[in-house]
C-alpha cells in the first residue's frame, strides 16, 4: 500500500513539474508585444484580449497553485510519516486533484500553442517569414501532431521557396501527413501544391487519399474537379490539333468518330460527378457555381437555373448564399435577358448579406448596364452616372446606418474608380478620404488613395499611402504599384531597377495568381533590361498559375510577341486569352471587363492590319455582344465596314462610338475622313469641329481638318487651323509636316523649311519629315542636299519605304543605275509589301532591258500580293512581323548604313543623335487618313493596365 502511494505521489510530482515548465514557457512567450488575430482554426473562446499584465497575473497564480500542489504532496507529517492515511481516506480528493493537474497541464499547453500560432500568423502577414517559420517549428516541437501548424508551415515554405525550389515545401507536407495521417486539410493542401508544380498524377493520388478520409468533403471535391476540368481542356486542345493535322494532310477521317465539340472527355465527367456528390451533403457557392459554369458552357441554361434555385437556400453561410444569388442574377441577365428577375436576385443578395460590399457593387454595375439597354443610344457617361448614383446611395446609407455596415470599403473604391475614369481626381480623392474615415484599416482603400496621389503628381504622398497599406497587410496590388512608382519616379537618383524587380517577385510570392504583377514584371524586364526570353518565361509562369485575370496575362504576353514581330504567336495568344476570358465570364459578371476589351480590340486591329476586314468585323461584333457598346470596339467595327465598302453600316457604328464616348477623338477623326472621301464636306467639317470641341488637344483632328481645308483651296483657313493645332498639341509631329507640305505647295519654301525643321527637331526618327525636307530642297534645285537629307533620313528612320523610293529616283536621274537598284532592293527588305518600290524597280529593269530581273521581280511580287486584294497571302503575317521588328529595333538594317555611306561621294553629313521612337500601337493603326508625303497612322489605343 505504501509503495503504491509513493508511486502515485511520484507521478503527480512529475505532472506538476511539467505543468510548471509549460507555465514558464508561456511566461516567456508573453514577452512579445503583439495584436492577436482570430485565425479560422484557432479562435479564442473568450471575447476579450488579455493584456500582458493580466497574462502575468494568470501565470503567477497557476505557478503558485502548482507549487502548492507539489509542496503539499512532498511535505512530511510531524512524525516523519507520509500522508498515506489522508490519501487513502480521501480517494475522491485524490482523483480530483490528479485530474486538475492533468487538465491544467493540457490547457496551458494548448494555450501556449495558440499564442505562438497567432504570433506566427502576425509575422507572416507582416512579411517576416523567417521568424514565422521559426515559431511554427517551435510549436511542432511542443506538439509534433499539431496538424494546423504543419499546414501553416508547409504553406509558408511553399511561399518562401517559390516555383523553382519546391523541396522544402514538399518535405514539410510529407512530415505533416506522416505526423497527422487523418488530416484531410493537409492532404488537400499537399495535392493543390503538387498541382501548382504541374505534377498532375501525384496530385491526383493525393486528392484520392484525401477523399478516403471524407468522400464528400466540398473543398477537396471542388479542387480535384477543377484540376480534372483543366486536364479535359488540354485533351480537347490536343484532339483539335490532331484533327487539324489530319485535315491538312488530306488523310482519311472517321466520320463516325465524335468531334471535339461533341466528344465527352472522361475527366470532365468525373469532375462533374465529384461536384454533384459533394453537393448531396453540403451546398457551397464554389461547387454550385463551378457546376453551373459547365452547364452554361454546354448551353444547358435551364439546368443551371434549377441548380441555383435548389441550392441558394441550402447554403449555411450568408456569404455563400450571396454568391449563389449573384451568379443566378448573371444567368438571368446574360442568357435569359430577364432584367427584372436579375434585379430581384441582386436585391436578395444584398438582403442576405447586408454587410457585403460585393453585392452592393454588383447591383451598381447592373444599374449602369440596365441604363444602357433601356436608353438604346446612350452615352457611356449616362451608364457611369447610373452606376455612380447607386454607389453613392450605398455609401450614404452605409455612413448613416450605425448598425449594419459593410465589412470593407469596396463600395467607396468602386465609386472613386469611376471618377478616375472621368479624370475627376479631386472627386475621387474626396470619396476615398470619406471611405478611410469609416474604414481606416482597409489596405485596399489606402492603395487606391496612393494611386490617386500618384496621378496628381504627389509622389511623396503616394509613397506614404502605399507604405501605410503595406503595414496593415502586404498585398500584391500595393507592392506592384509601389514598384512602378519607384521605376517612374524614384526617390533618389540611384537606379531602382533591381529594387523594383525584387518587389515584383515579392508580390508574386504573396499572390502567385495576381495577373497584373506578371504583366508589369515581364514588361519591365523587356523594356528596361532587354531580356525577351526572361520576359516570356515570366508570362509563362502567369499562364501556368491560371490567374483569375486571364486578360491581363494573355494580352501582355501577346503584346510582347507582337513587339518581337512574332505576329502568328501573338494572334494565337490573343485567341487563347479571349477563350479563357469567355470561360471566366460564363457564370458571373467579369470584373476585369476593360482588360478583356483590350484583348478583343488588339485582336481585331491585328486582323485589320493583315487585310482581313471580315474576320476583324467578327471579332469586334463578338466583343460588342459580350461586353457592350465599347467605343473602341465600335470604332474597330466601323473601320472594318469602311474597308468592306459598306459606308452606311460604318456610319451607324461611328455614331454609336462617339455617343458612347464623346471624347474619343479617333472616332470623330475616322468618321470625318470617311465623309470627306465620300464628298460630304459639310458633314466632315461638322464632325471635325465636334471632335475638336470634345478633344481639343488631339493633334490628328486639327491635322485632318486643316488638310481638308487646304485641299479645298482654303489656304488661310487651313493655315489658321494648323497654327491653332500646333499650340494645342505642340508635340504632334504630323501637324508640322502637313503644314510644311502645304506651304511647299504654295511656294513658301522658307516657311516650309522652318516648319519641317521644327518637326525634325522634335522627332528625328519620323521619316516623313526627311522626305518633305528633301522635296523642298530638290524643288529649290539643291539635288545634292536633297540626296544628303534622304540618306540621313534612312539612317534615322530606316523603316520608311518612301525614303528608299525617293533616293532611288534621285540616283536614276543622275544615271547611277546600280546604286539605285541597291537602294530599291534594300527598301524591299525593309517593307516587302510597299508596291511603289516594285513599280520603281520594274521601271529600272525595263530601262536597261534586264528581262531576267523583270521575271524574278514578277515572281517575287506574286508571292507577296494576291490577285484578290481582300485575301492576304501566306507570307503576309511574316512580312508584317518583319516590319514591326524593323520599327522596334530603331536601327539601320544590315548593309543599309554602308550603302548610304558608299554613295555619299564627297559630301559631309551633319552630326545628329537618334532620339525618340515609334510605338507598336502606331503600327496597329488604321491607314484611313492619307497625309501629304505618306500614309498616316490613325488609330491608337492605350493598352497600359
Amino acid at each position: 500500500m505504501t509503495a503504491n502511494t509513493h508511486q502515485l505521489r511520484g507521478n503527480l510530482q512529475r505532472q506538476s513539474i511539467l505543468a510548471l515548465m509549460s507555465c514558464l514557457l508561456l511566461y516567456q512567450s508573453t514577452a512579445f508585444v503583439y495584436t492577436p488575430t482570430f485565425d479560422q482554426t484557432y479562435r479564442r473562446r473568450r471575447s476579450f484580449k488579455p493584456s500582458p499584465e493580466n497574462l502575468r497575473i494568470e501565470q503567477n497564480s497557476i505557478i503558485s497553485s502548482t507549487a502548492l500542489a507539489v509542496g503539499s504532496l512532498s511535505k512530511p507529517t510531524a512524525t516523519g510519516a507520509t500522508n498515506t492515511p489522508q490519501l487513502n481516506n480521501n480517494k475522491y480528493n485524490k482523483k480530483q486533484q490528479y485530474s486538475y493537474t492533468r487538465r491544467s497541464n493540457r490547457d496551458t499547453k494548448k494555450y501556449t500553442i495558440r499564442q505562438l500560432f497567432q504570433r506566427a500568423k502576425d509575422l507572416e502577414r507582416k512579411g517576416e517569414w523567417r521568424k514565422a517559420t521559426g515559431l511554427l517549428t517551435d510549436i511542432l516541437q511542443l506538439d509534433p501532431a499539431d496538424a494546423h501548424s504543419h499546414l501553416a508551415l508547409a504553406r509558408l515554405e511553399a511561399r518562401r521557396a517559390g516555383p523553382t525550389k519546391p523541396e522544402r515545401a514538399v518535405q514539410a507536407f510529407v512530415n505533416g501527413t506522416k505526423a497527422c495521417p487523418n488530416s484531410i486539410h493537409l492532404w488537400h493542401a499537399y495535392a493543390h501544391y503538387m498541382q501548382s508544380q504541374n505534377q498532375v498524377n501525384q496530385a491526383s493520388e493525393l486528392y484520392e487519399r484525401a477523399l478516403q478520409i471524407d468522400p464528400f468533403n466540398p473543398y477537396v471535391c471542388h479542387a480535384y474537379g477543377l484540376m480534372l476540368m483543366q486536364e479535359s481542356k488540354k485533351l480537347e486542345k490536343q484532339q483539335h490539333q490532331q484533327q487539324s493535322s489530319i485535315l491538312s494532310s488530306n488523310q482519311t477521317v472517321n466520320v463516325d468518330a465524335p468531334t471535339t465539340a461533341t466528344a465527352v472527355i472522361p475527366t470532365a465527367i468525373k469532375a462533374m460527378e465529384l461536384w454533384e456528390r459533394a453537393l448531396t451533403k453540403t451546398s457551397t457557392a464554389a461547387l454550385v457555381c463551378s457546376l453551373a459554369e459547365v452547364l452554361i458552357a454546354r448551353c444547358d441554361y435551364a439546368s443551371a437555373r434549377t441548380l441555383y434555385a435548389s441550392h441558394a437556400s441550402k447554403a449555411k453561410d450568408e456569404r455563400e448564399r450571396m454568391e449563389i444569388y449573384l451568379a443566378a442574377s448573371w444567368l438571368e441577365e446574360r442568357y435569359y435577358h430577364n432584367d427584372t428577375r436579375a434585379e430581384e436576385l441582386l436585391h436578395m443578395a444584398v438582403d442576405t448579406s447586408p454587410t457585403s460590399s460585393v453585392a452592393k457593387v454588383a447591383l451598381a454595375r447592373f444599374e449602369g448596364r440596365k441604363r444602357m439597354q433601356r436608353g438604346g443610344k446612350v452615352s457611356e457617361d449616362a451608364k457611369q452616372q447610373a452606376t455612380l448614383k447607386t454607389l453613392a446611395s450605398a455609401c450614404v446609407a452605409n455612413h448613416e446606418n450605425g448598425t449594419v455596415q459593410a465589412v470593407d470599403g469596396r463600395v467607396y473604391n468602386a465609386w472613386a474608380n469611376i471618377e478616375v475614369k472621368q479624370r475627376k481626381f479631386g472627386a475621387a480623392r474626396t470619396i476615398l478620404r470619406q471611405g478611410l474615415e469609416q474604414y481606416p484599416n482597409d489596405h485596399s482603400l489606402l492603395q487606391a488613395a496612393g494611386k490617386i496621389e500618384e496621378r496628381m503628381r504627389n509622389y511623396t504622398g503616394a509613397r506614404e499611402l502605399y507604405a501605410a497599406s503595406l503595414r496593415i497587410e502586404p498585398s500584391a496590388p500595393t507592392i506592384v504599384a509601389y514598384a512602378l512608382l519607384e521605376l517612374r519616379h524614384p526617390e533618389s537618383d540611384e537606379n531602382n531597377l533591381t529594387k523594383a524587380l525584387g518587389l515584383f517577385e515579392e508580390a508574386l510570392l504573396i499572390d502567385p495568381r495576381h495577373g497584373p504583377a506578371y504583366n508589369a514584371y515581364a514588361r519591365t524586364v523587356f523594356q528596361k533590361v532587354g531580356d525577351a526570353d526572361k520576359a516570356r518565361a515570366i508570362f509563362q509562369r502567369g499562364v501556368v498559375a491560371n490567374c483569375p485575370d486571364a486578360a491581363s496575362i494573355f494580352h501582355g504576353y501577346a503584346m510582347l510577341e507582337l513587339w518581337l514581330g512574332n505576329v502568328d504567336q501573338a494572334r494565337t495568344l490573343l485567341l487563347r486569352g479571349r477563350e479563357e476570358v469567355k470561360r471566366q465570364d460564363a457564370g458571373k459578371d467579369y470584373v476585369h471587363r476593360e482588360r478583356a476589351i483590350f484583348i478583343v480590340h488588339t485582336l481585331g486591329m491585328l486582323e485589320l492590319n493583315r487585310n482581313l476586314p471580315s474576320d476583324a468585323l467578327d471579332v469586334f461584333q463578338d466583343g460588342i455582344s459580350r461586353y457592350g457598346n465599347s467605343s473602341q470596339l465600335l470604332l474597330g467595327a466601323a473601320l472594318s465596314e469602311v474597308m468592306l465598302g459598306r459606308q452606311e453600316k460604318a456610319r451607324s457604328l461611328f455614331e454609336l462610338s462617339v455617343l458612347n464616348d464623346a471624347k474619343h477623338a479617333q472616332a470623330w477623326q475616322a468618321w470625318g475622313v470617311m465623309e470627306m472621301r465620300a464628298g460630304n464636306i459639310e458633314n466632315a467639317k461638322t464632325l471635325f469641329e465636334s471632335g475638336i470641341k470634345n478633344a481639343p488637344r488631339h493633334g490628328a483632328l486639327w491635322q485632318a481638318y486643316a488638310t481638308m481645308e487646304s485641299r479645298l483651296g482654303n489656304v488661310e483657313s487651313a493655315r489658321a487651323l494648323f497654327d491653332t493645332g500646333t499650340q494645342k498639341a505642340p508635340n504632334h509631329i504630323p501637324l508640322y509636316q502637313s503644314w510644311a507640305f502645304m506651304e511647299f505647295r504654295e511656294g513658301n519654301f522658307v516657311q516650309a523649311k522652318a516648319l519641317i525643321s521644327k518637326a525634325l527637331t522634335r522627332d528625328k526618327r519620323n521619316g516623313s519629315g526627311w522626305l518633305i525636307y528633301s522635296k523642298i530642297e530638290d524643288q529649290m534645285g539643291n539635288d545634292g542636299l536633297a540626296s544628303l537629307l534622304l540618306r540621313r533620313g534612312i539612317e534615322c528612320a530606316p523603316d520608311t519605304p518612301e525614303l528608299y523610293c525617293a533616293l532611288g529616283e534621285l540616283m536614276m536621274r543622275r544615271g547611277n543605275v546600280n546604286d539605285a537598284r541597291q537602294v530599291y532592293e534594300k527598301g524591299l527588305e525593309v517593307d516587302p509589301m510597299h508596291a511603289p518600290l516594285y513599280h520603281s524597280l520594274a521601271e529600272l529593269e525595263a530601262q536597261v532591258f534586264n528581262l531576267d530581273g523583270l521575271a524574278a521581280l514578277n515572281k517575287r511580287a506574286k508571292n507577296i500580293f494576291n490577285s484578290n486584294a481582300m485575301v492576304p497571302t501566306a507570307a503576309s503575317a511574316e512580312i508584317f512581323g518583319s516590319k514591326i521588328r524593323t520599327r522596334r529595333a530603331g536601327t539601320v538594317p544590315k548593309d543599309v548604313k554602308a550603302l548610304a555611306e558608299r554613295i555619299v561621294d564627297d559630301e559631309q553629313e551633319t552630326e545628329a543623335t537618334v532620339d525618340g521612337g515609334k510605338g507598336l500601337l502606331g503600327e496597329l493603326g488604321s491607314t484611313l487618313l492619307e497625309k501629304e508625303g505618306r500614309v498616316g497612322q490613325l488609330l491608337s489605343f492605350d493598352d497600359q493596365e
